[in-house]
């Protein structure tokens, strides 16, 4: 820009000096030509000493006209020092905002566009040049994000309410070219000296970055909740007081109180379990150590249960509190337990396999010699009659004797006994032999009523009750086909589901009835299905949901026994692709329905 060279105030008096200068002079000749009939000189015209009216004129209208130049030239002094002090402020302004980092636009009264700094103009995509004069909303084209509407022209509402404003959160900016910013702004109104709005000013700044950069924030934080909140592990932060800071769904889950309203609270408030570990808390604080109480006992209603309790200390510096994890290992526990079981049980199985030659034996002795004696006494031997004789004695009276004194009844049992004996322990020894394939087509009557014969002898069913007491009712369609099944395993399902029945019906007392199991063995489209009811307690709605959880009883710890529901559910489902259900009305009854593949569509 040309600067344009102005007159001073200064200059002004010397041109009203001058100007007095040629009125003087200009006088003086007039007086000369026209008003001068003595015909004096032009030097005395010029200098009229001689006449003291026409000398005071002239120095009167003199004197005026330079007191009307001094006026003149002081005001114009004043208004070029108004006007140049307002340029450079004005000036001053625009370098102000061009340099600032923030996008400035102002308006008039009437929300056109009078101002737009160099920030402005990248952002919005518009020159100064072609947006001088142009509504404010042509030019700054601006909505939210959570509506994707355009928004009311903000300006337009300041300029009518004459208060300043902040537009909403998440609010983006639409260049010309059709960018887009996230962007943070304010509106306030511009006022004249006395107060009246004369405009608005539009102060905003691209803060695309950071929104990104919280987008992505809150997405990692929603993220890491999520995992600490599909944790099953109870998850508990506090700070060096004590007071909570992360409480996950776990911890919600156990205590009923949301994460909410626990943050803040005292852990040892909400959450009265932990007190027992206050110190190991502030001391694994106090020492920056992870500390670990394992497999710590904890009592409830519902049971006993086991828990690893770990504190991990928080170690960045600035940060005092402590993370504590809280892992439910009553499962593990159980399941540890179970394997020790099944390892006696093992044991037992071994020993009865190696014990069963030394009781078979005098088995097959006792057995045989009873069956000698009955054929040497009552059998139609020649030998026997041949002995008499030479005894002299009458083989008939010595049959007579020994049949009133019921000696062949005798022997009779003595042989019965020694077969059910027989049979017990070669069940016994078949039942202990899981590790051998007993893989193949069983008679699903056959097994169940094999697996009766081992529960009438079950010594833990004898202990507490005469299982021979308890009615059998056999309801068997002799129809069903064979199944193809692990006959061992299945016999170990039904005796499971036999021992508990029995011990449910030993819980109740009868009024004019009696314990009872209903068997029934039927088919059902291409299913071999068997039924075992018994007439107990029952179980209610939450026992039945529960009932194929893994080592879940209602049973007290030294009455426990066997596979489990969990697992005979599972060598049912899993390995012989059949189906297990449970239904019961409590305090009448509970029945057993498996279902297994028929051998015909194997």
């Amino acid at each position: 820009m040309v600067a344009v060279k102005r007159f001073s105030g200064r200059s002004l008096m010397y041109a009203f000096t001058v100007l007095t200068v040629i009125f003087w002079i200009g006088e003086s000749v007039l007086e000369f030509f026209w008003f001068n009939p003595e015909g004096e000189t032009f030097l005395t015209n010029l200098m009229p000493i001689h006449d003291p009216h026409e000398m005071f004129m002239r120095i009167t209208s003199g004197s005026v006209l330079l007191a009307c130049g001094y006026v003149v030239s002081r005001m114009y002094s004043i208004l070029a020092e108004s006007e140049n002090q307002a340029r450079e402020s004005e000036n001053n302004l625009r370098i102000t905002f061009n340099s600032i980092g923030d996008a400035v636009v102002a308006t008039d009264a009437d929300g056109n566009v009078t101002f737009m700094n160099p920030v402005s103009e990248m952002l919005t995509g518009w020159s100064f040049v072609e947006a001088k004069g142009l509504a404010f909303k042509n030019v700054v084209n601006v909505l939210s994000s959570n509506s994707k509407g355009i928004s009311d022209n903000p300006i337009d509402e300041v300029l009518r309410s004459g208060e300043g404003k902040g537009l909403s959160n998440h609010t983006i900016l639409i260049s010309k070219q059709g960018n887009k910013y996230h962007i943070a702004d304010s509106i306030a109104p511009i006022r004249d000296e006395n107060g009246k709005i004369s405009g608005a000013v539009f102060v905003f700044k691209d803060i695309s970055e950071k929104y990104r950069q919280d987008a992505e924030f809150s997405s990692l934080r929603n993220y890491l909740s999520n995992i600490i909140d599909s944790m099953p592990s109870i998850l508990l932060g506090v700070n060096g007081d004590g007071q909570v800071t992360l409480w996950n769904r776990a911890a919600e889950q156990a205590t009923g109180i949301s994460p909410k309203s626990a943050s803040g609270r005292n852990l040892f408030e909400i959450f009265p379990r932990m007190e027992t570990e206050i110190d190991r808390i502030f001391e694994s604080i106090r020492s920056k150590e992870i500390s670990r109480n394992q497999r710590k006992i904890r009592y409830s209603e519902s049971g006993v249960y086991y828990e690893d309790v770990t504190i991990f200390p928080l170690i960045s510096d600035g940060a005092e509190g402590a993370v504590v994890r809280v892992d439910d290992v009553t499962e593990l526990i159980k399941m540890e337990q179970a394997m020790i079981q099944n390892e006696k049980m093992m044991s037992v199985g071994a020993l009865a396999s190696g014990m069963a030659h030394e009781v078979n034996n005098p088995l097959a002795a006792i057995s045989g010699h009873a069956q000698n004696i009955s054929n040497r006494v009552f059998g139609d031997l020649k030998k026997n009659e041949d002995v008499a004789v030479e005894c002299d004695v009458s083989l008939s009276k010595v049959r007579e004797y020994l049949e009133k004194r019921g000696i062949p009844r005798m022997l009779d049992g003595i042989y019965s006994s020694c077969s059910h004996a027989a049979k017990v322990v070669s069940d016994m020894i078949m039942f202990s032999r899981k590790a051998e394939s007993n893989q193949g087509r069983h008679s699903l009557v056959k097994l169940l009523d094999d697996t009766l014969g081992l529960a009438a002898i079950d010594y833990d069913l004898s202990h507490h009750y005469d299982f021979r007491k308890i009615e059998i009712v056999r309801e068997y369609d002799s129809s069903v086909p064979d199944v193809y099944c692990e006959g061992s395993e299945i016999q170990q399902v039904f005796l499971n589901i036999l021992k508990n029945g029995a011990q449910s019906m030993m819980g109740k007392e009868y009024h004019g009835a009696h314990p009872r199991f209903t068997l029934r063995v039927h088919a059902e489209e291409e299913m071999a299905v068997v039924e075992i009811e018994d007439n107990g307690q029952g179980m209610d709605e939450g026992v039945l949901k529960r009932i194929f959880e893994p080592f879940y009883s209602t049973k007290k710890v030294e009455r426990r026994s066997g596979l489990g529901l969990s697992v005979s559910y599972f060598v049912i489902t899993d390995q012989h692709n059949g189906s297990m259900e449970a239904y019961s009305v409590l305090g009448s009854w509970a029945r057993f329905i498996i279902k297994l593949p028929s051998a015909v569509d194997m």
